[in-house]
């Protein structure tokens, strides 16, 4: 597979998921307020834009992981500055972090948004090392087979 087919495919997954989890992040606030939760001055138009620009923002750079002459450290570090980067710019500038709350709040939200971006990381990491864990398991399994049947 081509890398453009490849950065179409993973950025298109990132979209997902950052688009799952805005609109969960919405029927909390849309709970939260009494089914009064509104957006105007096309705000919601401006954060779905957002939203899918952070999702390709995120996604995109883990192409790097495929890299095996990168060391982990420079490969996590890529990632998720270039996802954080564009993720507190784009937070700052549609107010996802309000300004007016003052910089000790704004400090605040903007860490437990980056909390929630490492545990997704997290996630993410944890289910790609079973996988490989399990493939390379399987691969033992059938050398060992090969061999005993020669």
């Amino acid at each position: 597979m081509t890398l453009i087919k490849r950065l179409c495919r993973i950025s298109l997954q990132g979209i997902g998921i950052a688009c799952t989890i805005y609109m969960l992040i919405g029927m909390i606030f849309d709970y939260l307020d009494g089914g009064n939760f509104v957006l105007k001055n096309w705000a919601y138009t401006k954060q779905a834009v957002a939203t899918i620009l952070i999702g390709i923002a995120y996604s995109a750079p883990t192409e790097i992981y495929n890299n095996e002459k990168l060391p982990f450290a420079f490969k996590f570090i890529f990632h998720m500055g270039i996802g954080c980067s564009v993720y507190l710019i784009t937070a700052f500038s549609i107010r996802w972090i309000p300004v007016n709350f003052g910089i000790g709040k704004c400090i605040l939200i903007a860490l437990l948004q980056l909390l929630l971006a490492f545990l997704i990381w997290l996630c993410f990491s944890i289910h790609y090392r079973k996988l490989a864990r399990s493939m390379n398991e399987k691969i033992k399994q059938n050398a060992a087979n090969d061999n005993n049947a020669d």
